[in-house]
């Protein structure tokens, strides 16, 4: 074959399979690219995926803040939550006592709550100064060596009823914490605010139901369900307890003489009085009007008529001050116990109330027990 021949097949041989290559080669490019391609919808589904199941997280630590029935377990769902969030080793709520900021709940290694760290001192002590939220690294500032050591803290104010309720704080032993993590704590940390504010105002709701709004007694709702548990006690170990009606003398002298502002004055004053003069144990309920009831559990006749005594004499001795000026009053009170006078509520509060009818009776501003005679006109 002649070279010019043989040079052009080799020349035409050579093309071709260099237009092989490229073919192949473009092909591999093809498919790298749509496997390339195809990874990187996977990862955006993944992370479309993960970003749901994390909100749906939030919502659902949400719901649980919410349904949390006190602080306590308020604050330690929070602290959980916060630390499965962001995958820290320790999460510590921290209140500030004045000269210390002193840690009170933990979560995961580290949550040593013998921890105290001085004002103004590190993460937890910046943070309870200035009320914004600090991290490290970068700082300043820095942890205090009173928290726990770790690479990298974080610290952010818990804010319930307007001020400052706490402290939480997180710590890793891994990267910084970055600006997205920082926006899911703190907002699930403004959930945990929320949520101890309803809890306050649901203990303010469950407190007026229960108590009288302006001498700051239990009122009479709540008096009876006291009285009915300490009656079921008593009946079944055996055991007695009192009940004392008392009422002000001639208190409608008091508000028509000097106004109903004085009146309240005297009534608050009273209550105050009646509290000093019992036990802890007691219960000092606003009955109605001028009208006041003791519960004296595990107490006999003699010793309820000796305590009503004394804050009768008490009353009488010391008059009550008052814009007005000084407001001499006197009470009245009748003495009921169980089971001699009765062994239900009802038969009590009405024995107790006879023996009040009896003392108004006899001349006011004494105490008369139960098994006394009435006689005389009715109570005024």
């Amino acid at each position: 074959m002649p070279a010019a021949g043989l040079l052009l097949l080799l020349v035409t041989d050579a093309s071709r399979w260099a237009v092989a290559v490229l073919f192949v080669v473009g092909l591999v490019a093809a498919v790298t690219a749509t496997v390339i391609v195809r990874d990187a919808m996977r990862d955006v589904d993944e992370l479309r995926r993960t970003h749901v199941e994390f909100r749906r997280a939030v919502i659902s630590v949400g719901e649980a803040l919410g349904a949390a029935g006190d602080r306590e377990t308020l604050v330690r769902v929070l602290l959980d939550a916060t630390r499965a969030l962001v995958a820290a080793d320790t999460a510590l709520f921290w209140v500030d006592r004045g000269p210390s900021i002193d840690a009170r709940a933990g979560s995961g290694a580290g949550g040593d709550l013998s921890r105290r760290v001085p004002s103004g001192s590190g993460l937890v002590g910046t943070v309870a100064d200035t009320n914004e939220t600090v991290r490290w690294p970068p700082g300043p500032p820095v942890p205090d060596p009173q928290e726990p050591t770790a690479k990298a803290g974080l610290a952010v104010p818990l804010r319930a009823r307007g001020r400052l309720y706490g402290v939480v704080s997180l710590y890793r032993d891994g990267p910084p914490f970055d600006d997205a993590e920082v926006e899911d704590i703190l907002g699930l940390v403004r959930q945990a605010g929320d949520a101890i504010d309803t809890s306050y105002l649901h203990d303010e709701t469950r407190r007026l139901s229960l108590t009288d709004g302006l001498t700051g007694l239990w009122n009479r709702r709540q008096f009876e369900l006291r009285a009915s548990q300490e009656l079921e006690r008593a009946t079944r170990f055996g055991e007695r307890f009192s009940i004392v009606l008392v009422d002000l003398d001639d208190f409608k002298a008091v508000n028509d003489g000097f106004g109903h502002l004085t009146g309240d004055a005297v009534l608050v004053e009273t209550a105050r009085r009646l509290v000093t003069h019992t036990r802890e144990v007691d219960t000092v309920a606003r009955y109605g009007g001028e009208e006041f009831v003791l519960l004296l559990p595990q107490t006999e006749g003699l010793g309820a008529l000796n305590v009503a005594q004394k804050v009768c004499e008490e009353l009488a001795g010391a008059p009550i001050e008052a814009e007005a000026g000084d407001i001499s009053i006197t009470m009245s009170a009748g003495v009921a116990c169980h089971p001699q006078n009765g062994d239900s509520l009802e038969a009590l509060l009405a024995a107790a109330d006879s023996a009040l009818y009896a003392a108004k009776a006899a001349g006011k501003n004494r105490v008369v027990p139960a098994d006394v005679p009435q006689t005389g006109a009715a109570p005024a």
